[in-house]
């Protein structure tokens, strides 16, 4: 089997991180319900509040670090297709431009 080419590697790495920013927006909605769930119960002491706070700002914080990732991965996407337009096969630039798409819709969505 021959070795991935660099637009594999390319194309594979903005579907892992358009994944990876779904997986933390899910998580943060879960944290969130999870401290409302706590602050609403009343049975939860101040120190359990705190910890679970910190925890959502935490999961928020990882957001904007992780766009300017996928930013960054999508424009090497590109030089990466415009320099391969040639050399690589059409499935390869298939994916590759619906891993381009898929990565702007993602960054235009929660903006």
């Amino acid at each position: 089997m021959a070795p991935p080419t660099a637009l594999a590697i390319k194309t594979s790495a903005v579907m892992r991180l358009i994944k990876e920013e779904s997986m933390y927006h899910k998580e943060l909605v879960l944290e969130k319900n999870r401290l409302a769930k706590m602050e609403a119960d009343g049975e939860s002491d101040e120190y359990a509040i705190k910890q679970q706070t910190k925890v959502v700002e935490e999961t928020k914080g990882v957001v904007p670090a992780l766009r300017e990732k996928l930013l960054a991965a999508v424009e090497v996407l590109e030089g990466q297709l415009d320099a391969a337009a040639d050399v690589e096969p059409e499935a390869n630039k298939g994916k590759a431009r619906k891993a381009i798409e898929d990565g702007r819709k993602t960054l235009v969505a929660d903006l």
